[in-house]
């Protein structure tokens, strides 16, 4: 099993209200994040910067509903990770979005800075 590359996005996580490093697989990055001016003519236009932002959006809502609601972010964001749901419309593929599930797993990275990890559920890490 090959191991997985990373894509940093912690900037672009903390627009959405995540303070912490944040890592995507490449994989993820590649289906759900890169898009071009080839894709546009091939699939249909979409804006990178707001494909970005959707896979942030929603566990990213998910987890203040949860705090608000009394859990704590370990709570909600056990060893196995948080699992969530979103329609995308994958590179490469049709031109029909799709049901996803993707993980947010936490990470101890170098250094023992903490963090969280975005990947398909059968992403190698």
């Amino acid at each position: 099993m090959r191991e997985a590359r990373f894509i940093d996005v912690t900037e672009e996580a903390a627009e959405a209200g995540f303070c912490c490093r944040v890592l995507m697989t490449e994989r993820v990055w590649d289906l759900c994040c890169q898009w071009t001016a080839q894709d546009n003519v091939r699939q249909g236009y979409q804006e990178q910067d707001a494909r970005v932002w959707d896979l942030f959006f929603v566990p990213a809502t998910k987890l203040k509903i949860g705090v608000a609601g009394g859990y704590t972010e370990n709570e909600l964001l056990t060893p196995y990770g948080l699992r969530y749901q979103l329609y995308c419309l994958l590179r490469g593929e049709s031109q029909e979005a799709r049901l996803i599930t993707l993980r947010i797993l936490p990470a101890t990275f170098i250094g023992d800075t903490h963090g969280l990890i975005f990947s398909f559920p059968d992403d190698p890490l």
